[in-house]
């Protein structure tokens, strides 16, 4: 006599044991790609990805410092150069030098080079040209004796020329400019040397500017 317990389980274990069957032959790289689209359905019926939070970027006053866990950085003039050769920047027929008059403190433990570094990472001009807004400075030079892209000493404060070679028809004497600064994030390697390093820099602060005349060569005065 059959039992009828026995018989209901084994009717419901034959689809079970086919599905078991058929997940078993799905190549394990599948499975990734099966959750990665359960995953996307899933967020668009609840109005899709949130956007990632930016940083907020703080207005500055000129003359005001940002105070980053690397560098300080306080902004002070923006004056406009036919050339500026005193400063390491070369214009050349159809460009002039658009210079920034900052005071730069190294905050961190060690010394930081300005050039190739610290301070080029953490400076970029913004309503200038589509070329030149968000670009790399075109020189650093020390203020006093015209050093070429300075070391910065752990908690010396210097002043700086940080120039860019600007195209003469992108801005004029009078018109505003606004300076964006950038802080970077401290990268301690794994390896069997400690290898740190500062990357990743993102706006943090903001000055507006008016742009001063400065001639056709000479220092920020």
């Amino acid at each position: 006599m059959s039992d009828p317990a026995r018989a209901t389980q084994a009717a419901a274990a034959g689809p079970l044991s086919r599905l078991v069957a058929w997940v078993k032959r799905i190549p394990t790289g599948w499975f990734a790609s099966i959750l990665t689209g359960l995953f996307l359905a899933v967020t668009a019926a609840f109005g899709g990805l949130a956007p990632v939070a930016e940083a907020a970027v703080a207005p500055l006053e000129v003359g005001e410092a940002q105070d980053g866990a690397q560098l300080s950085v306080a902004v002070e003039r923006a004056v406009l150069f036919d050339s500026f050769p005193e400063a390491g920047a070369y214009a050349e027929e159809g460009e002039r030098v658009l210079a920034l008059l900052v005071t730069v403190e190294n905050r961190w433990s060690k010394p930081l080079l300005s050039s190739h570094g610290a301070v080029e990472q953490a400076l970029r001009l913004d309503g200038v040209t589509a070329d030149v807004d968000g670009a790399e400075p075109s020189a650093i030079a020390r203020l006093d004796d015209a050093t070429f892209g300075p070391w910065l000493q752990p908690g010396v404060p210097a002043d700086l020329v940080v120039s860019w070679v600007v195209p003469e028809t992108s801005i004029q004497v009078g018109d505003p400019v606004s300076v964006v600064v950038r802080e970077a994030t401290l990268e301690i390697g794994q390896g069997l040397t400690s290898d740190e390093r500062w990357v990743s820099p993102q706006a943090t602060a903001s000055v507006d500017l008016v742009v001063a005349a400065g001639g056709d060569r000479g220092g920020a005065e």
